[in-house]
């Protein structure tokens, strides 16, 4: 990959460019009052393709990254009045990725280091739980609905 191109791909990957469109308003307030927006005692921020693009290969994130920013673009073009995203939560695991959260949250370190966190996520180490957001439902937007309901 050309250094234009992995350049391209990290300027676009922020809560800045994604929340420069309206429709993405109320995500990006209900982000900046989450742990991983930077509402934290480190004051680290998420990028948002870290939690919305696939990190298990170049490839599939690539490929990734290029539909969904085609299908943002046209979205905001034809359809993003009429969306309904309060609806659309129902199928977040179809756009929030496991793999992004394994990028900064090892677990396999807490089995003998933190007991209490090893048991809480026995049931996805062994594959019963097929993703993080199953159980932690609000990652990323803290009180997503209020954001969306006042902004959309």
């Amino acid at each position: 990959m050309s250094l234009g191109a992995a350049e391209m791909i990290e300027l676009t990957s922020g809560q800045e460019f994604c929340s420069s469109c309206h429709s993405m308003e109320g995500a990006a307030l209900a982000y900046k009052e989450n742990i991983h927006g930077g509402n934290n005692k480190n004051g680290f921020s998420a990028k948002c393709a870290d939690c919305h693009l696939p990190h298990d290969n170049a490839l599939h994130y690539v490929t990734a990254k290029a539909y969904t920013g085609a299908k943002d673009i046209l979205g905001e073009i034809f359809w993003a009045d009429s969306f309904d995203w309060i609806d659309n939560l129902k199928h977040k695991e179809n756009f929030t990725y496991t793999s992004g959260c394994l990028k900064c949250h090892d677990l396999s370190v807490i089995r003998y280091d933190i007991p209490k966190a090893y048991l809480a996520h026995k049931d996805f180490l062994s594959g019963k739980v097929p993703s993080c957001i199953k159980c932690h439902e609000n990652v990323g937007h803290k009180h997503i609905k209020d954001f969306l309901t006042k902004k959309n």
